[in-house]
């Protein structure tokens, strides 16, 4: 683990209050920028405003830009944090500074130009969040030096909205979208924390960071045996999946539900589409080393189990 006295650069940070920000700075020093007061050490609270960054960032010689939003219900929060905060960042960023983004998978599309794919397959946007990181990206390829990571599904401690699928998979609930032959890509957030941090010393290309690809069956089946439960047999088709998607995300967007949905469309079609990927730059030029996707899967659940005993 190196620190900012060892590699003598002024390294600052976004999103540094998130799950995979925090993972970040238990392996690199650098300057959080955070919106509000939340106890991190040398944290600077800004309103990213173009010229408080400008301010902030004139010294740098990192900066990794986390934050951004998933809210797939609120796109034009999603455009803000995801693209014209992207686009602040880069224009407020010294000339040789170098910037280290984390992109998304996304812009590949669903159904992909090659499977697996790498990171000269063609990318294909077919969503508003998949779009604004797109849209990022091309921003970040605009600064000179930069590293952008394409980075799969995260997982592992901490990530919670997992506990929804595995509550399901436990109660007997949870359906098979489709035939459950397709491939998913996750990636356990302490693997593509070190991808970022080897990012800060090499590295200066577009990286895929995914883990290994099982199916939606095999995935299920493991959370299963993890629990002591049957896995998932029932079926339910992508079309009617959506369908009852869409309905939750209608009736929560005009008010007739409070609670946001379990389900998105987004979240249906990321467990339905076939994807693989081949991460061989990374794995060359940062080092990248996925583990295997049954040992996290054994890992959230046992987190899963151990927040049901302590609310017992």
């Amino acid at each position: 683990m190196k620190t900012k006295k060892e590699t003598e650069k002024t390294i600052y940070i976004t999103g540094a209050t998130g799950r995979l920000g925090r993972q970040v700075l238990r392996r690199i020093d650098a300057t959080p920028l955070v919106r509000k007061d939340s106890g991190l050490e040398g944290e600077i609270v800004t309103d990213f405003s173009a010229r408080q960054l400008k301010g902030i960032l004139n010294d740098a010689d990192v900066i990794i830009h986390l934050a951004g939003s998933v809210d797939t219900l609120d796109e034009a929060a999603m455009r803000e944090a995801n693209v014209e905060l992207t686009r602040r960042i880069v224009e407020a960023a010294p000339e040789g500074c170098k910037i280290i983004f984390a992109g998304s998978i996304s812009v590949y599309g669903k159904r992909m130009a090659q499977v697996p794919a790498d990171e000269d397959t063609p990318v294909a946007p077919d969503s508003a969040y998949a779009r604004t990181k797109y849209d990022a990206e091309r921003i970040i390829a605009s600064h000179k030096n930069h590293a952008i990571l394409r980075i799969a599904t995260i997982y592992g401690p901490g990530f919670e909205d997992y506990f929804k699928i595995l509550a399901m998979i436990e109660q007997g609930k949870m359906r098979v979208i489709g035939e459950g032959n397709n491939r998913i890509p996750f990636v356990h957030v302490d693997d593509v924390a070190d991808a970022i941090a080897a990012a800060v010393e090499k590295g200066s290309e577009i990286y895929v960071i995914a883990g290994e690809p099982l199916t939606q069956k095999e995935i299920y089946a493991i959370a299963a045996k993890a629990l002591g439960v049957k896995a998932p047999e029932a079926r339910i088709g992508t079309g009617a999946a959506n369908l009852l998607a869409s309905i939750q995300e209608i009736s929560y967007k005009i008010g007739v539900k409070k609670k946001r949905p379990s389900m998105t469309k987004e979240h249906i079609n990321v467990l339905s589409s076939d994807r693989a990927f081949d991460c061989s730059r990374a794995k060359k030029d940062l080092g990248f080393s996925p583990r295997p996707l049954e040992e996290g899967i054994r890992e959230v659940a046992a987190e899963y189990r151990l927040a049901h005993q302590r609310k017992a």
